[in-house]
């Protein structure tokens, strides 16, 4: 079944370039393939993380800041992130609006249940940044949110790898690829590939799929979709 609207989860890491936080050219083509999503009939919500500005939990094993204060670093990281792609998606002619839980300027919409459905009425492609405005929350959880409140009939998670493994096969030599596995399964063989809080709440809330794909790929959105049902899906 061919969803309505998807919801894509890209890595911070995923935009930077060898020496730079932004690879403007790497971000174009992500949001090319984005549009080609677009372009297909399907609607698209995006989370964008912020490792490729800055991870806040980095500085905890330093002992320098809090946990609070390190949460917020990133949070705040994710917003530079889609005010960049928001500006790429006018280039290339994607209506597109950036939704956060923060009290932010940069005409940054507020991403309540009613704001974020009025939006989707008028078609338009959501940047959720800021996470989910706390801390102790990953972009994984604000994933699960986003998806939720965009009304998505998946979520695509890209990544460095070609899918879910029991552990990091950049690390790992003897990791496994896991081809589809239940939330249940994964939350009990602590799977890595979102955390336990992203999990336990898509577990409660329609069990909304999650397809894990590399963002290396050519056309990897379009092909995430094509491929959905027939392999790497925690539902």
């Amino acid at each position: 079944m061919v969803p309505k609207r998807v919801l894509i989860k890209i890595s911070g890491e995923a935009i930077s370039g060898e020496n730079d936080v932004f690879d403007s050219d790497i971000a174009l083509k992500i949001c090319n393939n984005i549009k080609n999503v677009i372009d297909s009939g399907i609607l698209v919500s995006v989370v964008i993380g912020g490792g490729n500005i800055i991870r806040g939990r980095d500085f905890l094993n330093e002992n320098i800041i809090s946990r609070e204060t390190a949460d917020s670093i990133g949070m705040l990281a994710t917003v530079m992130n889609g005010v960049l792609f928001r500006d790429i998606f006018k280039k290339i002619g994607v209506k597109s609006e950036v939704v956060s839980n923060l009290n932010l300027p940069f005409q940054i919409k507020n991403s309540d249940c009613f704001s974020v459905e009025k939006l989707i009425s008028e078609n338009k492609l959501l940047i959720f940044v800021g996470g989910v405005a706390y801390p102790y929350f990953s972009t994984d959880t604000i994933s699960v949110i986003a998806a939720l409140l965009s009304k998505c009939d998946i979520i695509l998670k890209a990544t460095k790898t070609k899918g879910i493994y029991d552990k990091d096969p950049e690390i790992f030599e003897d990791a496994t690829f896991i081809e589809k596995l239940t939330y249940e399964q994964a939350i009990e063989k602590n799977i890595k590939i979102m955390d336990q809080t992203a999990f336990s709440m898509a577990v409660a809330n329609k069990h909304i799929p999650i397809y894990v794909f590399s963002i290396k790929e050519e056309n990897c959105f379009i092909n995430a979709i094509d491929k959905t049902i027939k392999m790497s899906v925690v539902e």
